[in-house]
């Protein structure tokens, strides 16, 4: 999977909430909402050859990346494989970038879901503030 993409898209929904304190939580959430929709407006877009991140949403302080893989197979433990594999790299992406680790510190989740471009469901993974301690 290819994170700098990701990154860079969770770089500019942190980089406006850095300057944000506690008073302000409720104009850092509509600023983070704000930031997202701007992301949506580029979407679906290809991650590599196989990832394509086609939503991005925030509700409930949870930010929601829907994602299709081209060329999934739904063979026995192919499923548990994606999952595991999936949630290694990502958690790994996560706790080494200040983007992610300041969402996560602000109280917020992030889900990952995962399904075919067939929209069969292949995973859903989501990471909270403990996720990098």
């Amino acid at each position: 999977m290819a994170q700098p993409l990701l990154n860079l898209l969770l770089l500019t929904s942190a980089a406006t909430l850095f300057c944000t304190t506690p008073t302000y939580a409720k104009d850092s959430e509509q600023a983070l909402r704000s930031v997202i929709a701007e992301q949506q407006k580029q979407l679906p877009i290809m991650l590599d050859p196989m990832t394509r991140i086609d939503n991005i949403s925030y509700a409930n302080h949870n930010v929601m990346y829907t994602i299709s893989l081209y060329n999934y197979e739904n063979r026995p433990g192919v499923r548990v494989y994606y999952e595991s594999y999936l949630t290694q790299q990502i958690q790994k992406a996560l706790c080494s970038q200040t983007a992610y680790l300041l969402l996560l510190e602000l109280g917020n989740t992030i889900t990952y879901s995962y399904s075919s471009t067939q929209a069969e469901p292949i995973t859903e993974i989501t990471f909270g503030p403990e996720t990098c301690r």
